[in-house]
């Protein structure tokens, strides 16, 4: 398990890197087995900053029910990581990032129905992204509402809140953040006077 929080330290540095969060905003898990072969996740702690994680800040959680093993806390958001990954045996990597022109997005009143500003739009993000209204950062509500939105598309937008991501694997999940940001950057920018390809 060494290796694996390894990796997930560096998954959660490159996070903060790239610019896709700030302090204790984003949050990351990543799927793996735990003992006896079992289905798990490991999951950023509760108010944890990813830029900053540590190994004594990354929680290991069974996904079926959500149990910490290693006593370690999980983010407030387990409840729509572990949620996703329940529903989509698939995906192997969520995250919540707060990157700041897809926030910008998520808080504008009349949010575009299209974000395929550029080629890379409809490889990465999709022809649409859904909406989440704002409820309460984690409750039950919200991780529903996150859950249902993933089950058939790899984005959300949570509004006045932030952007959801997942796919089979981080680089995959990255990707697809970076895209996004990218693309509500040429929507903010141009102040609404854009096309879509």
């Amino acid at each position: 398990m060494e290796k694996e929080v390894q990796y997930f330290l560096e998954c959660a540095h490159k996070c903060a890197e790239a610019g896709l969060l700030s302090c204790s905003s984003g949050n990351l898990s990543l799927r793996c087995k735990g003992q006896d072969n079992e289905d798990c996740a490991l999951l950023s702690a509760t108010g944890s900053w990813l830029g900053e994680l540590r190994e004594d800040q990354v929680a290991l959680c069974r996904i079926s029910d959500g149990t910490s093993l290693n006593g370690v806390r999980p983010t407030m958001e387990a409840g729509f990581h572990l949620g996703t990954m329940r529903k989509r045996p698939e995906v192997g990597c969520v995250l919540h990032f707060q990157s700041p022109c897809a926030t910008v997005v998520a808080c504008m009143k009349d949010k575009p129905a299209d974000f395929n500003v550029t080629l890379e739009g409809p490889l990465y993000v999709g022809r649409d992204v859904p909406v989440v209204p704002f409820l309460p950062p984690g409750s039950p509500e919200l991780a529903a509402a996150v859950v249902e939105a993933l089950t058939a598309h790899d984005i959300v937008l949570m509004s006045n809140h932030g952007q959801v991501a997942c796919g089979p694997d981080f680089p995959d999940t990255f990707r697809r953040a970076v895209f996004f940001e990218m693309a509500c950057r040429v929507i903010v920018l141009s102040r609404g006077n854009y096309t879509t390809v």
